[in-house]
C-alpha cells in the first residue's frame, strides 16, 4: 500500500514537471517568433499573419512574416530587436522576415542605430544595405519602380538579381531601378534637390525632418540679409597680355578658308514695272470729256423703309434713262422718242411702285424672332 501512495506522488510529480516545461517551451517560442513591437499608430493599421488580420496597437507585437499594412493618410512606427526603427506611411505594405524587412507598396522611413551588424531593406527588384544610418526607401507595385533617398550613412543600393553593380550613396543622395533604363541596374547617386527633398519627408508625421548635408534651399528668405564673403581675393602679379593677331597671318588664313567657304547664288530677280521715268506712249481715252471731276462718295445712311420707298419713287421721276440727255432739246424727233420709250415700259407706274417698296423693304419673312 505505501509503494503505491509513493507511485501516485512520483506520477504527479511528473505530470506538474512536464507542464512547467511546456509552458516554458511555448513562452520562449512565442518569445523568439516576435521580431518587432508597435510604438504608436496614427489613423488604422492592420497585421496578417497565416491568414489572420487584426488591428494593430500601441504595444502589439509582430511576429516573424507577418505583414502590416496602413490605410491612405495613416502611420505606423515600430521597432525590432536590432535597434531598427520603422516608420510606415499611408498606403503602404511591409512584411517582416528574419532580420531583415521586404516593402511591397508605399514609403518606409528606416532608422538605424547599431553599426555591429549590416541591415537590408528589400523591395521586388532591390536591395538596399547599410548599418548605421537613415533614409526613406519606396516601392511602386504598378510600374515596379524602387527608389531610396539616403539622410544619414553609407548605404549600397543593388538590383536583387544581380548585386554586383552596386552603387553607394551617401548624405543627400538618392537612386532608382526600373526595368527600361539601364537594364535594371541602379542609376548613379545623384544629390536631391530641396523641394523634391520636402515632398518625401511631407508624408511622414513626428519624424525628425532635417534637411541632410548638401541639400540647400534653392533661395533665401527675402528678410534676411546675406553676409558678405571673407574669402580674400587672389589678385594677379603680372598683368594679362592680350593676344593680337598679325594682318600677315590674317590674310593667309582667308586665303587658306576661302576656298572651302560655300557661295551662295544669288537669287534670280522677277521683273517688275517702274513707274520712275516717263514714257512717250500717247494714253488716248473714249467716250469721256476731257475734264474729270472726282465725285465724293458719301457713306450711306440708315433709312427707314417710308422714306427710302419715297426718296425711290422721286429719283425715279426725276431721273431719265441714262440712254437719254438729261437735257431735251427742243426737237419734235427727239420729244416723240421720249414718249415712245415711257410706253414700252414694262408695267404700269403703279406695279413699279409696288416693286420699288418691295426692293426697298428688307426682311427674312419669318414670323417669330
Amino acid at each position: 500500500m505505501g509503494t503505491m501512495k509513493k507511485l501516485y506522488r512520483n506520477t504527479n510529480h511528473f505530470k506538474l514537471l512536464a507542464i512547467a516545461l511546456t509552458a516554458m517551451f511555448c513562452t520562449e517560442t512565442f518569445a523568439a517568433s516576435a521580431v518587432a513591437v508597435v510604438n504608436s499608430v496614427i489613423g488604422r493599421a492592420f497585421v496578417s499573419v497565416d491568414g489572420r488580420t487584426k488591428s494593430l496597437h500601441q504595444g502589439d507585437q509582430i511576429a516573424a512574416f507577418a505583414e502590416v499594412y496602413t490605410e491612405l493618410g495613416a502611420q505606423i512606427t515600430l521597432s525590432d530587436y536590432y535597434d531598427h526603427k520603422y516608420h510606415l506611411a499611408g498606403s503602404g505594405h511591409l512584411q517582416f522576415l528574419n532580420k531583415t524587412v521586404q516593402l511591397k507598396e508605399g514609403y518606409l522611413w528606416v532608422q538605424s542605430f547599431q553599426d555591429r551588424m549590416t541591415f537590408s531593406v528589400e523591395t521586388a527588384n532591390s536591395v538596399a544595405s547599410f548599418k548605421r544610418g537613415e533614409g526613406i526607401v519606396s516601392f511602386d507595385s504598378a510600374s515596379g519602380k524602387s527608389q531610396v533617398l539616403v539622410k544619414k550613412g553609407e548605404w549600397q543600393y543593388a538590383n536583387s538579381f544581380n548585386q554586383t553593380f552596386a552603387q553607394t550613396l551617401v548624405e543627400g543622395q538618392f537612386s532608382f531601378i526600373t526595368i527600361d533604363e539601364q537594364e535594371g541596374f541602379p542609376r548613379a547617386g545623384t544629390p536631391i534637390g530641396y523641394k523634391s527633398f520636402n515632398k518625401v519627408v511631407s508624408l511622414f508625421k513626428n519624424v525628425d525632418t532635417a534637411v541632410p548635408v548638401g541639400v540647400a534651399p534653392s533661395r533665401n528668405i527675402a528678410s534676411v540679409s546675406e553676409e558678405p564673403s571673407t574669402i580674400p581675393v587672389m589678385k594677379a602679379s603680372h598683368p594679362v597680355k592680350k593676344i593680337e593677331v598679325k594682318k600677315e597671318m590674317e590674310k593667309d588664313l582667308m586665303q587658306l578658308y576661302k576656298s572651302r567657304l560655300v557661295k551662295q547664288k544669288p537669287k534670280p530677280k522677277k521683273w517688275a514695272p517702274t513707274y520712275e521715268e516717263k514714257g512717250n506712249v500717247e494714253v488716248r481715252i473714249y467716250g469721256a470729256p476731257k475734264v474729270v471731276k472726282q465725285q465724293k462718295v458719301e457713306a450711306e445712311k440708315p433709312k427707314s423703309y417710308v422714306f427710302h420707298a419715297m426718296k425711290e419713287e422721286e429719283k425715279a421721276k426725276k431721273r431719265a434713262p441714262a440712254s437719254v440727255p438729261t437735257e431735251a432739246k427742243n426737237d419734235a424727233f427727239e420729244a416723240h422718242l421720249m414718249e415712245a420709250y415711257k410706253d414700252q415700259m414694262r408695267h404700269s407706274n403703279e406695279t413699279n411702285k409696288l416693286i420699288n417698296e418691295l426692293k426697298s423693304f428688307n426682311s427674312d419673312y419669318v414670323q417669330g424672332y
